[in-house]
């Protein structure tokens, strides 16, 4: 009996012996068990959480429960899981306590959608597996427990009750795991706050999305098309990072998923830079620059040729790396434009300031030099929104620009037509005054006598009838002279024509010499006879201006060849206030008879007619025998 007693307790102490060594040797890697007694969400954090590194990515969940037992398990030195870039497989294990009078259903997730491979197991406290779901964004979307953008599964666990969740975690791209415990109420709510944040957001881009699209369609500016491309790849890389494009776009296709990022990281960076170069004119206002873009686009073509390789980490890093380095060019170029005067190159300032910081703070995360936090987790799609914004409003500043440009264009191109067309219209003007004066002297050469310089009879046809008229209309007195050269025909026989042509140019001097007002007017009647038409005169006037006219004729010293020719005139004065039935050729007739009168009484003489126009009868028209 008491050798049996000792060997049973020989055995007891034997396995509390080998219980106490694996506690010793397992103690620094016993997880703290993450404790459940409030509704909500939950983030392990620090030591709750054990981390162990599969170098070869090929152990199954039993190798990893034996390396805990061994102590390879590590606790988590940070807040949240974040590894980087690593071909490693992780595993993280978290221990769970409910301690909750009430609740049973919990939910445990990796909040981070681009995992490729999330393997997990639920495991109750005695290590036995309860449920394990093998998914990622490398497998169809249908293999989640829960239809979520991020890794959810039901961890069912009664009041008192323990267990565990591990996970396995594998990607070609960043390797970061932010985990949360809480209930199905609590994530739907998480979930609702969630896509009503990208709601906003998502409403944001696409407003600005369609509103450059109209500008684009209106204005055919390439601006506003390299901008639509931009905000569209970019959406779709948004949609692609936080797991909405997986659940909604392509769930069957989880190939996809991997080249969407890549590709929209290489067309949006492309899109920004010739959106860039074409809105700055780099081309035109900075040829240096305009190299650097081009460059600057080269790499980022360069992704795809990287991806179809099949380098998908590289190209990630890749256009990682670009989208940070990126913005801080189109900053110092941004910045060397605004030096220079170009006003809009502001905009672009504050859009790239504020999208570098939440790039960087991204891009520092995935790369695991910064440990994540709400500036990581949202910095991204903040400074967007207002790069977003602010790119907008530096189009539609440059539009009101060209706006005004065009109105200051038009209103330059106004006034210049304006100058042109009044210039046109004076030179018109001018050219219509010269052939108005040109009309008026060649209307006066044709009414003037070549030789005499006085008027003709055209001028007698076209002008008596308007100073006879004058007359009638104002019932004021009107005298004719004819006036005929004495003995003209011995002039030219005796003498020449020229002598003639002398002596009518001394009459016609003399006739202008004395007639002193404007409206009296002399015209060469015929050969050698003249007629003076003197407006406003009475019968005494008309007598004493003939009277002037024969005195100084016969007082006229003209000599040709050496000879004298003496020269007198004969003048008949005929006057008159004629009335509305007077007709003005019976006092051209009656001023004819008055010269040959004067002609018949001994020449050399003024005769003016005995009796009133009125008592004068008009010439019988001529019958056609006569004529």
């Amino acid at each position: 009996m008491q050798e049996s007693n000792l060997g049973r307790i020989g055995w007891r102490g034997w396995l509390m012996a080998w219980w106490l060594c694996a506690l010793l040797c397992g103690g620094g890697a016993r997880a703290e068990p993450l404790v459940l007694d409030t509704l909500g969400a939950t983030q392990p954090r620090g030591a709750q959480v054990q981390v162990l590194e599969d170098a070869g990515g090929s152990w199954t969940l039993a190798q990893v429960q034996a390396a805990a037992r061994a102590g390879a398990w590590q606790p988590l030195t940070s807040d949240q899981p974040s590894f980087g870039y690593s071909r490693s497989a992780f595993w993280l294990k978290v221990a769970l306590l409910n301690r909750h009078p009430t609740q049973a259903a919990w939910q445990f997730g990796v909040l981070y959608p681009l995992l490729d491979e999330v393997d997990l197991y639920v495991v109750d406290a005695q290590g036995r597996v309860r449920q394990h779901h093998a998914t990622g964004d490398q497998r169809r979307f249908d293999t989640r427990p829960i239809p979520h953008p991020h890794f959810y599964v039901d961890v069912p666990l009664r009041t008192g009750e323990a267990g565990a969740v591990y996970v396995r975690l594998r990607s070609q791209g960043s390797l970061q795991a932010p985990l949360v415990v809480t209930t199905p109420t609590a994530r739907l709510e998480l979930a609702r706050q969630e896509f009503g944040w990208m709601g906003l957001y998502g409403g944001a881009l696409l407003a600005m999305l369609l509103y450059n699209l109209m500008l684009f369609l209106s204005l055919r500016d390439r601006s506003h098309l390299y901008y639509v491309g931009y905000l569209t790849v970019f959406g779709v890389a948004q949609l692609t990072l936080n797991g909405m494009a997986f659940q909604y776009l392509w769930p069957t296709h989880p190939d996809w998923g991997n080249w969407a990022l890549p590709v929209c990281m290489s067309a949006a960076g492309l899109l920004l830079s010739l959106f860039t170069r074409d809105f700055l004119g780099l081309r035109t206002h900075a040829p240096g620059a305009d190299r650097v873009m081009q460059a600057l686009q080269g790499l980022f073509l360069l992704i795809m040729p990287v991806m179809w390789l099949g380098h998908y980490a590289p190209a990630v890093t890749m256009g990682t790396v670009l989208t940070v380095v990126a913005p801080v060019v189109l900053l110092g170029i941004t910045a060397v434009m605004l030096r220079r005067g170009h006003h809009q190159a502001r905009y672009f300032l504050a859009a790239f300031g504020g999208l570098l910081i939440g790039l960087i703070a991204a891009s520092l995360s995935m790369f695991d030099l910064v440990k994540p936090n709400w500036l990581t987790a949202y910095g991204l799609q903040i400074g967007s929104v207002l790069e977003f914004v602010l790119l907008s409003l530096a189009l539609a500043h440059r539009l009101k620009l060209a706006q005004e440009s065009h109105v200051q264009l038009q209103a330059a191109h106004a006034a210049e037509l304006e100058a042109r067309v009044l210039a046109r219209t004076q030179d018109l003007d001018k050219a219509l005054g010269e052939l108005t004066a040109a009309n008026g002297r060649l209307q006066e050469l044709s009414q003037r006598d070549a030789l005499t310089s006085l008027h003709n009879r055209q001028f007698l046809a076209e002008r008596m009838p308007e100073i006879w008229g004058m007359a009638v209309r104002w019932k004021q007195p009107l005298a004719m002279l004819m006036i005929d050269i004495d003995h003209f025909k011995q002039v030219n026989d005796q003498h020449g024509h020229a002598a003639g042509d002398e002596a009518l140019k001394a009459v016609a001097e003399v006739i202008l010499r004395i007639m002193r007002r404007p409206g009296d007017h002399a015209m060469r009647y015929g050969g050698e006879e003249f007629l003076v038409v003197l407006p406003q005169t009475h019968a005494a006037g008309a007598m004493h201006i003939a009277e002037r006219i024969r005195q100084e004729v016969a007082a006229l010293t003209v000599t040709h060849g050496g000879q004298l020719i003496p020269l007198t005139v004969s003048i008949g004065v005929a006057c008159a206030t004629p009335g509305p039935r007077t007709a003005m050729a019976l006092m051209l007739q009656l001023a004819d008879r008055l010269l040959y009168q004067a002609k018949a009484e001994g020449r050399n003489r003024c005769v003016l007619q005995p009796h009133a126009l009125s008592q004068l009868r008009p010439p019988e028209p001529a019958s056609s025998e006569q004529t």
